[in-house]
């Protein structure tokens, strides 16, 4: 498939490689098409093995024996509901990543929850009520979650930032003062495409919501988006909303702006109408919601935030 590449700014930030513009593919090499939920289950391994092998291909998984989390924590920061850690570890390639993380006051263990920034972001951008996010992330923490914000790199393909994400997800289900069967993640733009990867792959994961990327893949191609998402080998995999179909039967909500010049909302709303479709026979359709809401690329939360208390069981503050 051929690619036309420009460059593009988004989210604020002149990004790296270029914008691509391609054809959807005629066929696709592993489309869901279950009708039965057993048919179902045996596309997602069969799928899910399919993605793990393409990010393996481009970043190899290194074991953790080798390359050690080596999590740091730095001095308390007290926040009045929660205390802030600024922290590190070491990513799947020794690079070392800078991170936050929040902490409840009082007894545990607590939700958790991995929140993720997009392309130009930064840890503290999720926390910042002036930035697109909206202080996501700090809602969740004065609510009782335990949160880990990573300040990720921007990369040749988003993908390969799954055996880091993965880490994050280590870093919570270690801790004491978390339970492990009540871990969520949530990210907006490339954050969500991260969360997509991460709740895809990694089924420790049990609810996520996804702002700002959830499309089809002629919605992905009919607008100027960085290249980072065509991970080779992907594009003619699946349709890339159908990928979601790896959380099922995990809750899932996802964002959607109408005027997001990034994902166009009529290809969001094909794109869940298939996802929404493939959870029914996962017998778990009420499972899957969509947020179209007025707005631009942003996080909006509306619905977002009670989906994640109802799932994990935590309590997001207003």
């Amino acid at each position: 498939m051929k690619l036309k590449l420009l460059a593009l700014t988004w989210l604020g930030v002149l990004l790296p490689a270029g914008v691509a513009f391609g054809a959807v593919p005629a066929k696709f090499e592993t489309p869901f098409a279950a009708t039965s939920r057993e048919d179902a289950l045996a596309w997602q391994q069969r799928a899910r093995a399919r993605l793990l092998e393409l990010v393996e291909k481009q970043a190899p998984r290194a074991r953790p024996d080798d390359v050690p989390i080596d999590f740091k924590l730095r001095e308390a920061q007290d926040k009045g509901a929660y205390t802030l850690y600024p922290a590190t570890f070491q990513g799947n390639d020794k690079t070392r990543f800078s991170a936050l993380l929040t902490v409840p006051k009082g007894p545990g263990p607590f939700p958790a929850m991995v929140c993720l920034h997009g392309h130009g972001g930064a840890a503290g951008k999720v926390f910042d009520p002036a930035e697109c996010y909206h202080a996501f992330a700090d809602r969740f923490a004065r609510g009782g979650y335990v949160v880990l914000a990573p300040s990720l790199l921007h990369r040749k393909y988003a993908a390969t930032a799954l055996w880091d994400l993965m880490r994050c997800v280590d870093i919570l289900a270690s801790r004491s003062d978390v339970d492990p069967q009540r871990i969520g993640a949530a990210g907006l733009s490339m954050g969500g495409e991260w969360t997509m990867w991460l709740a895809a792959c990694d089924p420790r994961v049990k609810a996520a919501v996804i702002s700002g990327w959830m499309c089809t893949t002629a919605g992905v191609f009919s607008v100027p988006n960085c290249e980072c998402w065509a991970l080779p080998g992907f594009v003619g995999l699946m349709d890339v909303s159908e990928v979601n179909l790896l959380i099922a039967p995990r809750p899932v909500l996802f964002e959607s702006a109408d005027a997001d010049g990034c994902f166009p909302v009529r290809y969001t709303k094909e794109g869940f109408a298939r996802i929404r479709a493939g959870y029914k026979v996962f017998g778990a359709e009420t499972a899957a919601v969509h947020d179209v809401f007025p707005g631009v690329h942003e996080w909006h939360g509306t619905l977002a935030f009670p989906f994640l208390d109802k799932a994990l069981g935590g309590h997001a503050a207003k």
